[in-house]
């Protein structure tokens, strides 16, 4: 079987590790391409095991420009038509929307599109959840099967008409649960390296810089867990993105830039999980976010925002703390109670890491996978 995973880019996301994850198993034993958009930060990761079979496709960009989408969508279906492709799976709104559009034209048999979140929701304009719901309706039928990553999605899209009941599955979304609980830590290391002191509570967070990641509110927690605190709790953001230059003002305007540090994108966030008490994560919208999965992993306690995705991972008060988005107050409450209380977020943490053990292992989204590729 010739199968092509088609995503806008591969930054550093969910999504974008789901895709690599599947297309990594699959090529076990198929023939697999995965096509992306320039620029990607796993663009080497790919191409490390998929060779020449990694497929730029230098139109593909995530801003809607027609020019340039309407060159995108041909170059996927000449591909498509040139490589005797057999599945077309597709991850993301821009590649779902031209991927599926250009496989269904070149009459591909098995089309499955991964909904990792929708990209309609309350934070977005009247006018953006127009064009992304009426977009979605149009191309859902051309998909053999929609892979929702939670339930609330697949609710979500049956109440919204995008596409039709029986169209829907859920298959969770996974991380190498293996590769993060049997890191071993060098604490003291990484500790110097970063310029926090021994005995300090550290607070983390794994997300891109961007609108719906939400950064400046974890300036604004770290703000509010700090009042009045004795001793200061170090707030490391594993990520960059759009907004680096506003969450650096907004530090720089907080006045706590000596306790806030900016890490950037890395390779390999299983160091800053280790060394964190707390992870947080305080986006507006989510589809099944990778990083609640990877610190549950290393059986660390969560407080996150009360979306979709998060809801379906973490047990408000069983496995960490769930609040309202933008509700500062709150979600720093939260943070205070953990630091303060060390055993509780023991607890927390090995809960969760109970929870993924059964729901969120890549060998069970694999599985999964394949059946349903070769059972529609």
């Amino acid at each position: 079987m010739t199968i092509l995973y088609i995503i806008t880019k591969l930054e550093l996301g969910g999504a974008q590790k789901v895709c690599l994850t599947l297309a990594r198993n699959l090529a076990q034993e198929h023939d697999v391409f995965v096509m992306a958009g320039p620029g990607g930060d796993l663009n080497e990761e790919a191409e490390s095991f998929l060779g020449k079979r990694l497929v730029i496709n230098p139109w593909l960009i995530r801003q809607i420009n027609p020019f340039q989408d309407i060159r995108a969508y041909f170059f996927i279906r000449k591909f498509i038509r040139e490589h005797a492709v057999d599945i077309v799976h597709t991850h993301s709104s821009k590649a779902g929307i031209l991927g599926r559009l250009a496989a269904f034209r070149a009459q591909i048999p098995r089309i499955f599109h991964t909904i990792h979140g929708f990209p309609f929701n309350r934070f977005r304009s009247f006018a953006a959840n127009l064009v992304y719901l009426t977009l979605e309706r149009l191309c859902a039928p051309l998909a053999s099967r929609l892979i929702c990553v939670t339930a609330e999605d697949v609710a979500l899209g049956k109440k919204k008409k995008v596409g039709r009941p029986g169209q829907y599955v859920v298959i969770r979304a996974a991380a190498d649960i293996e590769a993060f609980s049997s890191y071993v830590p060098d604490d003291e290391t990484f500790r110097q390296a970063w310029q926090i002191p021994r005995d300090a509570p550290v607070v983390v967070q794994v997300s891109c810089l961007k609108p719906q990641k939400n950064p400046v509110d974890f300036v604004d927690m770290a703000r509010k867990v700090n009042e009045n605190r004795p001793q200061k709790a170090f707030f490391i953001l594993v990520g960059d993105g759009i907004l680096r230059q506003e969450v650096e003002e907004h530090i720089r305007m907080a006045g706590s830039a000596s306790y806030i540090r900016l890490a950037g994108w890395q390779m390999d966030v299983r160091p800053f999980l280790s060394a964190a008490d707390i992870v947080t994560l305080t986006s507006l919208w989510e589809g099944l976010p990778i990083a609640i999965i990877e610190a549950f992993a290393m059986k660390k306690s969560l407080v996150a925002t009360a979306i979709n995705g998060n809801r379906e991972v973490i047990r408000h008060g069983e496995n960490g703390y769930l609040y309202e988005p933008r509700d500062i107050e709150t979600g720093a409450r939260y943070i205070r109670e953990l630091l303060d209380h060390p055993l509780k977020r023991k607890m927390m943490g090995n809960a969760g890491y109970g929870m993924i053990l059964r729901e969120f292992s890549i060998e069970k989204m694999v599985e999964d996978t394949k059946k349903l590729y070769f059972s529609t």
